[in-house]
């Protein structure tokens, strides 16, 4: 029935039409209310017709497939996209390309939201083709040099990684016979595998997570702060959302499951022992934050460890622990913004005396930390913890995973306590402080309701 498809049609008419007319709104104030308008009216839209019961059935000769993991990473990424766009006002109104920066981070959430409910790889090949190369766009699009060098070594290691995943689906196709994600047999299972293995790298690239971190640091210390506010948190969905996709939908023999558990056993691992020790040496914000996202890619793979053993919760978990990472780097990089606009830098030394002269914004920024590194009732709490509890047939992992939870913390906890030392800074206000202290409201907020996701999961 053609109600069933209102909600990808609506939505799709919605931003398709608002990337194209804030191209052509001569008034920057109208475009940018205009595109964060789309994106809470997005939310809204999501919210009604899952509320309603349009969940659980296919739609457009079953290339699309409307489930609640689709739904609520749908409006993850409208929610992180929002958290971006209301920080960015006053920083992006001067450049000449700001119409494009609004259009491009539109079009960035609709073919997320596509690939949310894909059911068919040709779907995610389209979806992460105007995504991908969105999000290219978005790091260069300051024109500054820097900018520009860090968005040119981004598209290039993406171009690899496109690779990597064009040929992984082409050996998908072939172990499967179908470009569905709902596979029943599979006919050649090392050949399965080793599809599987190249599409995980690709999606590795776009996560960052070790050793497939080296286009990361260069984005997020030389880019934009805008830009990398959404590169580095919307942006990382381009990597967990197909993935979880292909590994979810199907139905794998014991032989395969036992691959995906030592395959993302291995990466989760690996970065999050070396995200915390690079962070461990860092001294200003970006760097930080920069290393500390491969570890924080680490306990997202933690959940496709246990996608096919423990389903329920592991897809919990990977939806809680996605949001918190998203509003918590999307509000932070906001933060690093109007830090180094106030004290000229984002060193340590240029957060002290922030909680005398702004004890909001030190509040806020200290909430979202605490979110990454895992404190309850933050929403990062939760995530971690469902992530935890999806592996309990694994205790070796969750030790190492606790053990790196609580190693964190020496790179984490230093941000705080430099905020709340003696210093002088003014107090300054400004759209990248009002979308820092949204951010924390928010994981405070959705943090107090987490454990409900368990139940429509």
């Amino acid at each position: 029935m053609f109600t069933q498809d209102l909600p990808i049609i609506i939505l799709s008419v919605l931003f398709l039409f608002s990337a194209i007319a804030v191209l052509f709104i001569k008034e920057f104030t109208r475009a940018f209310y205009l595109s964060l308008s789309v994106n809470i009216i997005g939310i809204i839209i999501l919210s009604f017709f899952w509320i309603i019961g349009f969940v659980d059935y296919t739609i457009f000769s079953c290339t699309l497939y409307l489930d609640n993991v689709g739904y609520l990473f749908s409006i993850i990424v409208l929610i992180g996209t929002t958290v971006v766009i209301l920080g960015g006002k006053s920083h992006i109104e001067n450049w000449s390309t700001k119409s494009s920066m609004l259009s491009l981070l539109l079009l960035t959430g609709l073919g997320l939201v596509y690939m949310a409910f894909a059911y068919n790889i040709l779907i995610i090949l389209g979806a992460w083709g105007i995504s991908s190369a969105a999000s290219y766009a978005i790091t260069m699009l300051r024109k500054d040099y820097k900018s520009v060098d860090a968005g040119i070594k981004y598209l290039v290691m993406g171009l690899i990684s496109s690779s990597f995943m064009i040929f992984g689906f082409a050996l998908y196709f072939l172990s499967v016979n179908t470009f569905s994600l709902n596979y029943s047999t599979i006919k050649y299972p090392y050949l399965f595998m080793l599809g599987i293995s190249l599409l995980s790298v690709a999606f590795f690239f776009k996560l960052g997570a070790f050793p497939f971190q080296g286009w990361l640091p260069e984005v997020y210390i030389n880019a934009d702060r805008i830009s990398v506010s959404f590169i580095s948190s919307v942006g990382k969905l381009l990597g967990i959302i197909p993935l979880l996709r292909i590994i979810s939908l199907g139905d794998p023999t014991q032989n395969v499951i036992t691959f995906f558990v030592v395959l993302f056993s291995i990466m989760a691992i690996l970065s999050m022992f070396v995200g915390n020790i690079i962070a461990f040496s860092r001294k200003d914000l970006p760097s930080i934050l920069a290393f500390s996202s491969i570890a924080q890619m680490g306990f997202i793979l933690i959940g496709f460890v246990a996608l096919k053993v423990n389903t329920q919760i592991a897809e919990a978990g990977l939806v809680t622990q996605s949001l918190a990472y998203v509003i918590a780097q999307a509000g932070l990089f906001n933060f690093v913004n109007h830090i180094e606009k106030v004290s000229g830098t984002a060193r340590f030394e240029g957060l002290r005396g922030l909680a005398k002269s702004d004890r909001g914004l030190a509040t806020s920024a200290s909430i979202l930390v605490l979110s990454l590194l895992g404190i309850p009732p933050i929403i990062g709490f939760w995530g971690k913890l469902f992530l935890f509890e999806s592996v309990y047939f694994y205790p070796w992992l969750i030790i190492i995973a606790v053990l790196n939870s609580a190693i964190s913390a020496g790179y984490y906890i230093p941000i705080i306590r430099e905020m709340f030392r003696e210093g002088e800074l003014n107090f300054v206000e400004s759209e990248e402080r009002d979308s820092v202290i949204f951010s924390a409201i928010l994981s405070i907020g959705i943090g107090i309701i987490s454990p409900l996701i368990l139940v429509v999961v």
